[in-house]
């Protein structure tokens, strides 16, 4: 007969066992709202490749996606914070009618300025917040030309490339086609991008592949893939 204390013990194994067994199981996490890291990671991106694959089965034109954590780095955005982190305490101290130290204001004032761009520069939401759209939008549209360039997208031999280039700091999604996709198809595109571009902002990655699934039925009036389509382009997210 077991002593009380390992009886105790056993009791406590199946209890855990039980609770343990009937404990809900979560949900795998990319069916769930993502965060922006969880856009970068490998599984996700095996996700869209697998959806990039499934359009270029339809269209001709070769989609290349890429993921980029951010466009540019806003410094004017961190120094910009420190400079009003800076005006706003030395109107504290010069206003106040508690009495400050001449000898220590200018001081103050410049640790101000200091904690004011490296609380900038580290909290991503803050720097977004301070950084105006139109500045954002900017920054990611110049930056997907670039990734065009440097992605060898335009070495097709239709030259039907097109790059989609997701900017997370940016919240926004840049559509780069190239010269052989034609004028109408371009136009085409917006609704699509408005759509990948929410999803972005939302971090919704399920809401993301849907909106790139989208690209397929949009293109193949006017690009239906042909028999004779090599797959010239890299599917794989970069």
């Amino acid at each position: 007969m077991n002593p009380p204390k390992t009886r105790l013990r056993v009791e406590m194994d199946r209890a855990g066992s039980f609770l343990s067994a009937r404990k809900p199981r979560e949900p795998p996490i990319l069916g769930r709202t993502l965060s922006e890291r969880q856009f970068l990671e490998t599984a996700a991106k095996q996700r869209a490749a697998e959806v990039v694959r499934a359009v270029e089965a339809q269209t001709s034109v070769e989609v290349v996606v890429t993921v980029r954590r951010a466009a540019g780095r806003y410094v004017a955005t961190s120094l910009g914070g420190g400079l009003v982190c800076a005006v706003v305490c030395f109107a504290v101290m010069w206003l106040s009618p508690q009495v400050y130290d001449v000898r220590t204001m200018p001081l103050d004032t410049a640790l101000a300025f200091v904690l004011g761009v490296v609380l900038v520069a580290s909290v991503s939401s803050l720097r977004r917040v301070l950084t105006p759209a139109s500045l954002r939008v900017a920054r990611a549209e110049r930056a997907a030309r670039s990734a065009f360039a440097e992605l060898g997208i335009e070495k097709t031999r239709a030259r039907s490339g097109m790059l989609v280039y997701v900017a997370l700091f940016e919240r926004t999604v840049v559509l780069v086609p190239d010269r052989g996709v034609p004028e109408a198809l371009v136009a085409a595109f917006e609704p699509v991008r408005a759509a990948l571009a929410e999803s972005v902002r939302r971090t919704d990655f399920e809401a993301f592949l849907a909106a790139l699934a989208r690209l397929g039925p949009t293109c193949q009036p006017l690009l239906p893939r042909q028999s004779d389509d090599e797959n010239e382009l890299c599917d794989n997210v970069v």
